[in-house]
């Protein structure tokens, strides 16, 4: 019975274990992609303006 309880003790671990390394990665995923429409959206801006200084 000891042995069933600690085998179910660590898949629980491991389940919990994987969640949150899946909850952590999708949320530096949406940090990451709002940096990059950041970034893009600068870019853009600055391409606007260096093409209305040209003319």
């Amino acid at each position: 019975m000891k042995k069933y309880l600690v085998i179910a003790l660590l898949v629980v671990i491991l389940l919990v274990v994987a969640y949150l390394t899946f909850i952590i990665a999708a949320i530096k995923i949406a940090i990451g992609s709002v940096f990059v429409g950041i970034v893009v959206l600068a870019i853009f801006i600055l391409w606007i303006m260096w093409k209305v200084n040209e003319d």
